[in-house]
């Protein structure tokens, strides 16, 4: 969450912080990007023949004092192991994105102890309505987790909480066997009792749901759904138009049990474009689709979707997944 404020607040003309400035510079092997605001200076390397990039963050007031440090892909993604530094250069928190570890300084951590009581509640949840091989091979806590009281946030994972806490939300990765983590697939939110809290809003609680099935791990994995799919009328001479993901279908009620989760297999098959030189682009991207059970690897059912992209100057949005009539 802060990587991500922080990056925008570099990367926008003008911030809460005042206006940037930027300098570039070239060399045999890498692109280098340099911005200061009134806050911080943000360093990035960009190796031109590694998919690799190294960032590190200081403070304004003494360059020499780091605040952030770490390695990335040039799509974003964080890897190996950062470290975070407050401005006394104590190191608050470390934090290996492989491994999904993350040590905190409890000295610096008020209240770290207690959510991390409220965490195992959590994880138990998981285990639980599930089972504890779910739990181990197919879920993963990222460290998104944010506390409030009745005032309103107060702090999170790897921000010091200063007043306690009477409510907590932690959100979880899913995986498949052979698939990369999708983000927030199971959110919990839990009050001051470590008692879990239904809530109808989507971006509260959801990722429980009643399985049938006596097995409860996940089943299915895109190798099998493919060749399920091709009994279904799926055209894979193209495999680079075959995409997987898993989605969590929230049923909009304040119930324990509160959506499903399901997998799928989309097969692009064309694009509709509407390109303007002046006013607003539009370009409808077509979809077959073929729905799975997780759970049980059954398929579902196949239909036919589309997903939307608009822009203009100042705006623009690409949608999910719709039905395309």
């Amino acid at each position: 969450m802060k990587f991500l404020i922080l990056t925008f607040l570099f990367l926008s003309g003008f911030s809460v912080f005042g206006q940037f400035n930027e300098k570039k510079i070239e060399t045999d092997s890498s692109h280098i990007r340099i911005i200061k605001n009134s806050v911080y200076k943000t360093y990035t390397e960009t190796y031109k023949f590694k998919d690799l990039e190294w960032y590190s963050v200081h403070f304004i007031k003494d360059t020499t004092r780091l605040n952030t440090e770490g390695w990335s892909i040039k799509d974003g993604k964080r890897i190996g192991i950062w470290k975070e530094y407050n401005f006394n250069r104590q190191l608050m928190f470390t934090r290996d994105y492989d491994n999904a570890v993350c040590e905190v300084n409890k000295t610096l951590f008020p209240f770290h102890e207690l959510l991390e009581q409220m965490k195992t509640k959590a994880d138990n949840l998981i285990i639980n309505t599930y089972s504890k091989e779910f739990f181990e091979n197919y879920v993963r806590f990222d460290f998104n987790c944010y506390a409030y009281d009745t005032d309103g946030y107060v702090g999170s994972w790897t921000e010091p909480i200063e007043r306690k806490p009477t409510k907590f939300l932690f959100r979880y990765q899913v995986k498949l066997n052979t698939s990369e983590w999708y983000d927030e697939m199971i959110g919990i939110e839990l009050d001051e009792k470590g008692e879990y809290i239904p809530n109808e809003g989507f971006w509260n609680n959801y990722g429980f749901e009643n399985v049938k099935s006596n097995n409860k791990t996940f089943q299915i994995d895109k190798n099998k759904a493919i060749e399920i799919a091709k009994t279904k009328g799926l055209l894979v001479n193209n495999l680079e138009k075959v995409s997987e993901f898993l989605k969590w279908e929230k049923f909009k009620k304040a119930e324990f049990y509160n959506g499903q989760f399901k997998y799928y297999i989309t097969e692009f098959t064309n694009e509709i474009k509407d390109i303007k030189d002046k006013g607003r682009s539009r370009i409808v991207y077509k979809y077959n689709v073929y729905s799975f059970d997780p759970w049980t690897g059954k398929f579902i059912e196949k239909k036919k979707m589309k997903r939307v992209r608009e822009w203009e100057k100042n705006s623009g949005f690409t949608s999910d997944l719709l039905p395309d009539e």
